[in-house]
């Protein structure tokens, strides 16, 4: 089982949505966790219009960052600049993501504008998280794995893909519907279209029924001490 952790300031609203949205996308393959450096309690205009996606978040709690969750879970996503400077230095395994979004809890105005900007973080979130899951790196920063940004991709690189995928006897529609994403960008990935994030080799990996680091060492020229270091 993976894991995935959010953290932002105050895990009231945008990590709590996250953790949320994460759920639903990611199903069972894996386990989601979110925290904040100063926790604030669970927003309730958060639950509101998270129900209105049809999720419901109002059993989650706001929890301080543990440290000791922190050098367990595969990867963590912070959200806001204050858990980004904040973090870090209490990352010595994860594959650590950056994403920015406004802070809905300091919007100010009617009470319908506060609730518009918390569905506009929401909506935000949502499809951020949809393409950080098809592998999209234009969406993600990887602050602790940035060496694998830079490496030579092997020249085969969908063809290993599509490899994989037929010897587990799995069709693209197949692990479409395992991954929740959709077949065109797994077509584009197999023709070397569009190069998938660390991330997506790891769901790609638990799809399939290998070893991450094998993967990944079959996809990049890479040595795994210095993925995983």
């Amino acid at each position: 089982m993976a894991s995935i952790y959010f953290l932002c300031t105050g895990n009231s609203c945008r990590s709590q949505m996250a953790e949320g949205f994460a759920k639903k996308y990611l199903g069972s393959g894996y386990d989601v966790y979110s925290a904040g450096i100063e926790p604030r309690g669970l927003h309730p205009l958060a639950v509101e219009v998270m129900k209105e996606k049809g999720i419901d978040i109002s059993n989650q709690t706001s929890d301080v960052v543990s440290a000791k969750l922190i050098t367990q879970v595969d990867f963590v996503v912070t959200l806001c600049k204050d858990a980004k400077e904040g973090c870090p230095a209490i990352l010595p395994r994860a594959g650590h993501y950056h994403w920015s979004f406004d802070d809905p809890a300091k919007a100010r105005g009617t009470e319908e504008e506060v609730l518009d900007e918390f569905r506009r973080i929401r909506d935000e979130i949502e499809a951020t998280i949809i393409k950080f899951i098809q592998g999209d790196t234009g969406v993600a920063f990887d602050a602790n794995n940035t060496k694998l940004n830079y490496l030579k991709r092997k020249d085969d690189f969908g063809a290993r893909i599509q490899k994989l995928r037929e010897q587990k006897g799995l069709s693209i529609q197949d692990l479409e519907k395992k991954l929740n994403i959709n077949d065109d960008y797994l077509s584009k990935t197999e023709n070397n279209l569009t190069e998938p994030s660390k991330f997506f080799i790891h769901r790609l990996a638990w799809a399939c029924g290998v070893e991450y680091e094998d993967l990944l060492d079959d996809l990049y020229y890479v040595e795994h001490s210095d993925i995983l270091k």
